[in-house]
Formats: C-alpha cells, structure tokens, sequence
C-alpha cells in the first residue's frame, strides 16, 4: 500500500510538472528549495541510485515499472535503522515477473561504506531466529556474497516464506526481494543488477 501511494504521488509531480501548474525559477515559490538529506521526507530521486535500480536488459519474465525515490525517513524506518547514520538517500526500482508477483529492487547511497555496513548490521539485527533452519544464509554471485534472508508471511491461510537478498557494493546497499516463493526469481534479479 505504501508503494501504491508512493506510486501515485510521484505520477501526481509529474502531471503537475508537464502541465506546467510549476513554474518560475525561485525554489522557495515554487517548492524546489532542497533540504539537508537527513531532513528531506520528499527526496527526488537520485540519478546514481536511480540507474543502479534499473536494470537493462531485465531478465527474462521481468518487465521494469519505475523507479521511486527512498527519503531517509522512508529507509530508516523500513530498514530498522534509525540509529544509522551517514544515509543519504536511495532510490527503489520496481518491476513485475508474467507470474504476477511484484519484485524491488532498493539502493540506498551512504557517506561512506562504514555506514553502508551499518544499515546491514541493524537490519539483521531487527530479526528473531527462526524456529527450523536459518534465516541468513550466505550467496555468492557477481563476484561478492550477499546474503539470503528468510521471512515468513500468511498468505491464504498458511505460512509461506518470503525471501531478499541484501549486500554492500562500496557505499552502497542493495536490497533485492519480491512478493513470491521462489527465492530463484529473486535471486535472477539480483545478478541482473551486475552489482
């Protein structure tokens, strides 16, 4: 839901921006003054952010949708990371497999890869253990590990897992994951990003 809304904001700037009901070159009349990233609640999306989150070519089955602005707020609080700091901002590239289920893919720019290494660390560490088998497990693809977490959800009455794959490139996160069981769609994504 929050991605919808999230969604259809960003078509609503776009309409109003192409309909020119923006105009004039004064950031305070017109709402472009930019505040400091850990302030800023609607970031606009970064380019280096936004072209890491879209892939080309996508793989097989995938088709791309867009790709959203992450505000520091947004990250921080869905990432479990509010003691984090050094987040700049990110951007979220999201994307549809012909199965029907939605996938994402999040990266998320620091100041540094000290900090990058942080936002993993607090958001293993928001996870309880699971009952039966593990729910980090360690992959490698693209020349790095990254690793696998296991989530489990209800859907239709019975416990289904849920799977991302999250991982540090310099001062950068990504988070790969999708609204399906078969970790090996999200996996494909996940090399696709070349990251």
């Amino acid at each position: 839901m929050k991605k919808s809304m999230a969604l259809l904001s960003v078509l609503a700037v776009l309409m109003m921006a192409f309909s020119g009901c923006v105009d004039g070159n004064d950031p305070a009349a017109n709402g472009t003054e930019t505040a400091s990233p850990e302030t800023n609640a609607n970031a606009s999306v970064d380019m280096g952010t936004a072209d890491m989150s879209t892939v080309d070519p996508v793989p097989s089955g995938f088709e791309y949708l867009a790709s959203l602005p992450l505000s520091v707020a947004d990250i921080k609080q869905d990432y479990e990371a509010d003691n984090v700091s050094g987040i700049l901002g990110g951007s979220e590239g999201m994307y549809k497999h012909s199965d029907g289920a939605d996938f994402y893919i999040d990266v998320i720019e620091f100041e540094d890869s000290s900090a990058a290494e942080a936002l993993i660390f607090e958001y293993k560490s928001s996870f309880s253990q699971l009952r039966v088998g593990s729910r980090f497990v360690e992959e490698s693809f693209n020349g790095h590990f990254a690793t696998k977490i296991t989530e489990y959800v209800t859907a239709g009455g019975e416990q289904v897992p849920r799977y991302s794959y999250i991982w540090q490139h310099e001062n950068y996160v990504f988070v790969v994951y999708g609204n399906t069981e078969d970790s090996s769609l999200i996996k494909n994504l996940a090399v696709a990003t070349g990251y």
